[in-house]
């Protein structure tokens, strides 16, 4: 039986796999985190990491040696670093790089693999079914909020990649070091700027666009979901 482990930093962004699996006929709940498909022999572990890079490694370490997974999935929120993109829009990581780990001797980086190119082929051919608007690239991760104007360039400019956040490239590092697949899948829920991230305070506070919340939030795990049940 296959064995899919979904990650997230927070729990609202992984809420939706509950809802979503409700409504297919073959999947049945076991427990608070796990999911059962008889028929096509998969299982589903959902699981909460925490934010940032530290809380993600121990968390995705901690389900490996619960779970033992065949493939990691890392959904959430990011911030957007492609000016073609909006908030709202999705990336499927191709690969993953951590921009605030500097180090005098190349050899002492992190080794990350990249998604392979048959998981991102399907996703992506199903988020053309969806009318999804959607990229794939690189997702670039760091310990801090992304705002600030100049720092945003810099990382533009050095990495080149779609997507901000602060745990994917983590928990791709320890995949690639358990040697278990991964992709990252996340919704902008800003523009990695100050003028987005502050709108997008006031919003929460106030209470509005809570469909556009609802959208960002589910998106990246209704993905993944028909992902496995075609895989």
């Amino acid at each position: 039986m296959n064995k899919i482990l979904i990650v997230s930093a927070l729990y609202q962004e992984i809420e939706a796999v509950e809802h979503y699996i409700e409504g297919k006929s073959d999947w049945k709940k076991i427990s608070a985190n796990w999911y059962v498909n008889d028929k096509s022999k998969k299982e589903v572990f959902v699981k909460v990491l925490g934010v940032g890079k530290v809380n993600a490694a121990i968390g995705t370490t901690d389900a490996i040696n619960q779970v033992n997974p065949d493939l990691i999935v890392n959904v959430g929120v990011a911030g957007g670093l492609d000016d073609k993109l909006s908030v709202g829009s999705l990336v499927i990581g191709t690969d993953y790089v951590q921009v605030d780990l500097k180090t005098i001797l190349p050899e002492n980086m992190p080794v990350i693999n990249d998604t392979p190119d048959y998981i991102i082929e399907k996703l992506s051919e199903i988020a053309k079914k969806k009318a999804l608007d959607y990229k794939t690239g690189r997702i670039a991760t760091g310990d801090f909020v992304l705002y600030e104007g100049r720092k945003r360039r810099q990382i533009k400019r050095e990495y080149n990649p779609l997507a901000f956040d602060m745990e994917t490239a983590a928990v791709a590092q320890v995949a690639t070091a358990k040697g278990i697949d991964f992709v990252g899948i996340r919704s902008f829920s800003d523009m990695a700027n100050k003028k987005t991230i502050t709108k997008l305070s006031s919003n929460i506070q106030k209470g509005k666009n809570q469909e556009l919340r609802k959208k960002v939030f589910s998106e990246p795990v209704e993905l993944i979901l028909d992902y496995i049940d075609i895989a």
